[in-house]
């Protein structure tokens, strides 16, 4: 949970530094067109009153900018802004994606506080398991549930605390299971897997359609359109972390 705080607040350090950097670039360049159209500005007075003292058209700019350092200047904002644009988008898509790992890992963490805490559910039930269910034929969300028939996997609506929509360009692009003997599989299209925690022991229960029986861990993989990848790491002896 430390190293989850840490990581956060060193995004938010980062993207505060971001923006300061941003504001102070378009101050700068506000400041360039802010002279620019004053000297405009003074110019087209100066030639009014030249020729209306002198009868005569004045030929040279006083003060101000040619045509070419115009060109210039505009040509250098529309870069700038381009990339900053670019680089903003891609920073607000990696903190959107670090947010949702953290959300999935304390999700889990979450059903193992429950699982193992004697929580209540229903009218007096408190050896009930908590868990976490994913399945990748719906992989814009997962589904926290109580294991209310106590037979470790998640069983439909009826079990249903929460359902956590992900928005945005994220989702869950697989899952892989290690078995007790070291062998990993992952996922495919309709796979399934469970998460639980239930009293007295603090050990996940990790169950999947992909390697029948218990498995010693589970590693859930969280993706974005443009292609970064995270992931949460769940181990049989209850450890959770965010890779």
């Amino acid at each position: 949970m430390r190293k989850m705080k840490t990581d956060f607040q060193k995004n938010t350090t980062n993207r505060k530094k971001f923006l300061t950097g941003f504001t102070h670039t378009l101050n700068l360049v506000s400041n360039k067109f802010s002279i620019l159209f004053f000297n405009i500005i003074f110019n087209k007075l100066n030639k009014i009153f030249y020729k209306k003292y002198t009868g005569k058209t004045k030929r040279k700019l006083v003060c101000g900018f040619t045509i070419v350092e115009l060109i210039v200047t505009t040509g250098i904002f529309a870069l700038i802004t381009s990339i900053i644009l670019v680089r903003d988008a891609q920073f607000n898509n990696t903190i959107r994606l670090s947010n949702l790992t953290y959300e999935v890992a304390l999700v889990v963490r979450q059903a193992q506080i429950f699982g193992t805490g004697v929580r209540e559910y229903g009218s007096g039930d408190f050896n009930v398991g908590y868990g976490v269910h994913f399945d990748t034929a719906n992989n814009k969300s997962f589904i926290f549930f109580a294991d209310a028939n106590k037979n470790n996997i998640y069983d439909g609506t009826p079990e249903i605390i929460e359902i956590i929509n992900i928005r945005g360009n994220n989702f869950i692009s697989k899952f892989c299971v290690f078995s007790l003997k070291g062998n990993e599989t992952c996922s495919d299209s309709g796979s399934k897997l469970d998460i639980l925690f239930k009293r007295p022991s603090h050990n996940a229960i990790i169950s999947s359609d992909i390697i029948l029986g218990l498995n010693e861990s589970a590693r859930i993989y969280i993706s974005s359109t443009t292609g970064d990848e995270k992931s949460v790491l769940v181990k049989f002896v209850g450890q959770i972390s965010v890779e």
